[in-house]
């Protein structure tokens, strides 16, 4: 008589499976309704009702954690984002650090804040985090093809003897785009024949240079009479990163000199300008420099004195070194590319201040 057959012992072993079949499906089941619990959270998070409500709440710490690691800040200037919104009530900078015009508006009333203090080198340093945010906001915006540049746009199409011809975009289709050209241009030696290759430039909106590799396709009149240069598209466009600090033109006068160097007995240099004043056109400046036109024929390595007023800012001097001197052989004119050696703390803030319109 065989008795275990029907044993406890073998009924367990013969249950032991279904029980393991039944605990996986289990998991299973319960790691499904994770995943679509999951699955309904992101989809929640994309939605714009969530975003806008993400957006309009007050910045937290975790805020500015997460934006400093997606867009590699390092820890001292998140330290410092982190205190202009905690002392302007921010809204949710996660969101909006990339809108130009609310960030200009909160490091506007940051600086005017500042500014009342006198604290000039806290200014330096919102200035200099103000830079950075705008450079990597502008990576992002990058235009990567021809496609991408909307008509009305100025195009430059450098020439030699310091020549510079500016086109106009009247149409950008799917297969090329058509400039209108100057009305100097046609017929004259710097005008290239169908299929040559040319080199163009462009400011964006943003204030980027760009520069624009491309062929010529073929010359035409549009229905104005105006010449015409009809291009190809390209992907080759490049934005050109050299400058540290943004750059706005000026126009103005300033005065400028050479100057007297003197090394100290610690070495220390101090400049004095020379008697000799000239006047010269501020053309554009920037917070680490400037360009002035002026028809003197100066060439480049040479330091000279500037005295420089801009629109409803105090008047400053500041010694500079003449990186680049280019010559513009129709109108006789050199623009000196200056470097500022020395500048007063407050005064590079005001040049700031200037470029982003506080």
């Amino acid at each position: 008589m065989n008795g275990a057959t029907g044993s406890p012992l073998a009924a367990r072993q013969t249950a032991l499976p279904y029980t393991v079949m039944a605990a996986a499906l289990i998991g299973l089941g319960v790691v499904f309704l994770l995943w679509l619990l999951w699955r309904i959270w992101q989809k929640r998070k994309e939605s714009p009702e969530y975003i806008e409500a993400q957006k309009n709440r007050p910045t937290t710490i975790k805020d500015i954690q997460a934006l400093a690691k997606k867009i590699s800040l390092t820890r001292q200037e998140a330290l410092l984002l982190l205190n202009i919104c905690l002392k302007q009530k921010a809204r949710n900078i996660f969101y909006l650090w990339n809108d130009d015009e609310y960030i200009n508006g909160l490091f506007r009333d940051e600086f005017l804040r500042l500014r009342q203090k006198g604290a000039e080198s806290d200014i330096n340093e919102l200035f200099m985090l103000r830079t950075r945010l705008e450079k990597i906001s502008n990576s992002l915006k990058n235009i990567p093809s021809s496609h991408n540049i909307p008509e009305g746009q100025s195009l430059s199409l450098p020439a030699s003897g310091g020549r510079v011809y500016k086109f106009k975009i009247v149409k950008n289709d799917q297969d090329s785009m058509t400039l209108e050209m100057p009305p100097n241009f046609e017929g004259t030696e710097f005008q290239p024949k169908p299929l040559d290759k040319i080199v163009m430039t462009f400011m964006s909106k943003r204030d980027i240079l760009y520069v624009l590799s491309t062929r010529v396709i073929r010359f035409q009149h549009g229905s104005g009479g105006n010449g015409e240069m009809v291009i190809r598209h390209s992907s080759a466009v490049s934005m050109q990163n050299r400058r540290q600090y943004k750059r706005v033109n000026v126009g103005n006068q300033c005065a400028f000199s050479a100057v007297e160097e003197k090394t100290g007995k610690r070495g220390e240099v101090s400049y004095t300008p020379k008697e000799n004043k000239y006047e010269g056109k501020l053309a554009d400046i920037s917070a680490g420099g400037c360009m002035i036109q002026t028809k003197l024929p100066i060439k480049r390595d040479q330091k000279l004195w500037i005295r420089i007023s801009l629109p409803d800012k105090p008047e400053f001097e500041a010694i500079g070194l003449i990186v680049s001197a280019q010559k513009n052989n129709e109108t006789e004119v050199f623009s000196l590319h200056i470097s500022f050696i020395e500048i007063p703390p407050e005064s590079k803030n005001d040049i700031f201040a200037f470029v982003y319109k506080y």
